[in-house]
């Protein structure tokens, strides 16, 4: 697979907005996600616990500049915090996720952006964030410490060194429901077509220990008539003609909205959350408001913007 294209505007939005977030926002928007709860992991807070020299992939604020004074170069702070946990980003790199979505990008590209977002909030509140590639043939934790740039670029390489395999939903949620300890924020990445009701029972099972964020990227409907040169993203095949009609892009558009349907009732019953878009930015549009109505005191558990696909676009496809 070709690298990511780092001038990727969304991607620009999320760093920008990384930058302009107070710490106190970025807790309260994470904390209206996963509750809040005591944590004895290094990161902001009040009570000290020790000092170390900056390293280069630390944020500009951590630095304490009282300290760095006395010892003559820039010194962090670690304090004991109140609240955080340790955030573990689970990606379905299966070959699915190579088909396009509704936006024009690949569903691979909306489903690591929309991560790479969770990862910003959560690195800027200091917390542990643990990265998992999943497919049929295999589930990889990434090895990772340090900043948000270390982390774009690890996503990047990754991403960039990836094999073709069929994914495996079903064994991404089997290792989120084997995460130790309780109240660690569990992502899981993929497009709305990869759950079932047969998953109904793991998200449980995940959830009575960590609350749970869906991300569902929606794949763009193979059987429109407005997209030539259509092909399957498992294996390269071009859709007939004959078969791309307005009856058969209404069929399959109903048989995903009442999937999608089934899905959120069963995070609902959870108290999860499922953020639903066809592209990166409304993904990042999505999570705004979502995250603003529930600092404000509404908490809709599921939020979803799924724009209208324009005549003319083509790509890879699933149906």
């Amino acid at each position: 697979m070709n690298t990511v294209i780092r001038t990727d505007p969304v991607r620009k939005k999320i760093e920008s907005l990384g930058s302009r977030l107070t710490l106190p926002i970025t807790r309260k928007a994470l904390g209206a996600l996963e509750g809040e709860h005591t944590s004895s992991q290094r990161g902001h807070g009040y009570d000290y616990m020790d000092l170390r020299a900056y390293q280069p992939d630390d944020e500009a604020q951590l630095i304490d500049w009282k300290a760095s004074a006395r010892a003559g170069k820039p010194i962090i702070v670690n304090k004991q915090r109140e609240v955080t946990s340790t955030v573990w980003l689970l990606l379905d790199v299966g070959t699915e996720m190579t088909a396009s979505a509704q936006g024009g990008e690949r569903l691979l590209d909306v489903a690591a952006n929309a991560l790479r977002m969770f990862a910003m909030l959560s690195l800027k509140r200091s917390d542990d964030v643990s990265l998992v590639f999943g497919d049929s043939q295999s589930i990889t934790r990434l090895p990772f410490t340090g900043g948000y740039t270390k982390f774009d670029k690890l996503l990047d390489d990754k991403l960039a060194g990836l094999k073709s395999a069929p994914r495996n939903v079903t064994s991404l949620l089997e290792y989120a429901s084997r995460i130790q300890g309780k109240n660690s924020l569990v992502v899981i990445a993929s497009d709305e077509t990869a759950m079932s009701e047969e998953h109904a029972n793991l998200i449980k099972v995940v959830s009575q220990n960590h609350p749970l964020v869906f991300i569902a990227a929606s794949p763009l409907n193979p059987f429109s008539p407005g997209l030539p040169g259509v092909q399957d993203a498992s294996d390269g095949r071009l859709m007939p003609a004959f078969m791309r009609t307005a009856t058969t892009e209404g069929s399959v558009a109903a048989r995903r909205e009442f999937l999608a349907a089934t899905f959120e009732r069963e995070l609902a019953r959870s108290a999860d959350t499922l953020l639903r878009g066809g592209s990166s930015e409304d993904i990042l549009t999505t999570f705004t408001h979502l995250i603003s109505t529930r600092l404000h005191g509404s908490r809709p558990r599921t939020a979803s913007l799924l724009p209208r696909l324009q005549p003319g676009a083509s790509g890879k496809a699933i149906s």
